[in-house]
């Protein structure tokens, strides 16, 4: 803060005596300040600061008024202007408490939310590819004409492990990868990174849009912000485009097809006993 300082009979300032004492205090500090990372604890860290400052600021404001020049006395414009600003900065500290408050609220309010994306089929906007029980899939898109397209798909190491020649035809093309390199072996589930290059008829190169697919495992918290984890990688919230929750049709079909076969082999074994003869 920049004021126009009143000196006493000693010649130094109150706003002067408090500039000094801050700068100490900040290289005293400095070291410890650097390790804490949390937005709320600076907030409370800066008003105990103030508070502090604010009542060595009225210690010194009394003694400098007590001790003043009776033939020349001190400008009551300057210290009620730094009274002022001592408040004004307190405000300001304790909106940013409060904004720490309303963050720490919302992230409660994303770690409830993300309970329900665990075992939901998503899309994302994203090259990382999870291959999960031997099967990956993905879509790349063609924006512009072209008579060849490259797709490669890389391991987490950045060994290429598949290199082939795909579809280059304008338009979203899905791909069903079956966890194989160009060799045919099977490689571990895990995370993988897919490129497709093409060129249009000009010789100018593109990088086909991915949208990845796959299942989500967990749901990660980080600083307020929601993550999903398919398999081995991780998904912001915000690369996703869709999410579709797998229908009951499919389980309650299999439950009524056990039962029926449950049924057929009672009535089997009913059937066999009623034709075995009496001992």
């Amino acid at each position: 803060m920049t004021t126009t300082s009143a000196t006493s009979g000693t010649g130094t300032s109150v706003f002067d005596i408090l500039q000094q004492q801050q700068q100490s205090s900040s290289a005293s500090s400095s070291s410890s300040s650097s390790s804490s990372s949390s937005s709320s604890s600076s907030s409370q860290d800066a008003l105990a600061s103030l508070s502090g400052d604010y009542s060595n600021f009225l210690t010194l404001l009394t003694t400098q008024l007590k001790n003043q020049d009776p033939l020349s006395p001190m400008d009551t414009t300057q210290f009620t202007q730094q009274l002022v600003e001592f408040s004004s900065v307190e405000q300001q500290i304790n909106g940013n408490k409060k904004l720490d408050q309303l963050i720490g609220l919302q992230s409660t309010a994303n770690a409830y939310g993300a309970v329900g994306f665990v075992g939901t089929q998503v899309s994302a906007d994203s090259d990382q590819l999870a291959l999960q029980n031997k099967s990956a899939k993905f879509d790349y898109k063609i924006e512009h004409t072209s008579s060849a397209a490259t797709l490669k798909i890389m391991d987490a190491s950045g060994n290429v492990v598949m290199l082939k020649q795909v579809d280059a035809t304008v338009g979203t093309h899905p791909v069903q990868w079956d966890g194989t390199d160009y060799f045919g072996n099977q490689l571990p589930d895990g995370a993988y990174t897919v490129s497709v290059n093409y060129q249009d008829s000009a010789g100018t190169s593109y990088d086909a849009p991915i949208t990845t697919y796959g299942t989500v495992d967990s749901a990660v918290i980080s600083d307020g912000t929601v993550s999903l984890k398919i398999g081995d990688i991780t998904i912001p919230l915000d690369q996703v485009t869709g999410i579709t929750r797998p229908s009951s049709s499919s389980s309650s079909s299999s439950s009524s097809s056990s039962s029926s076969s449950s049924s057929s082999s009672s009535s089997s074994a009913s059937d066999s006993s009623s034709q075995t003869p009496a001992a």
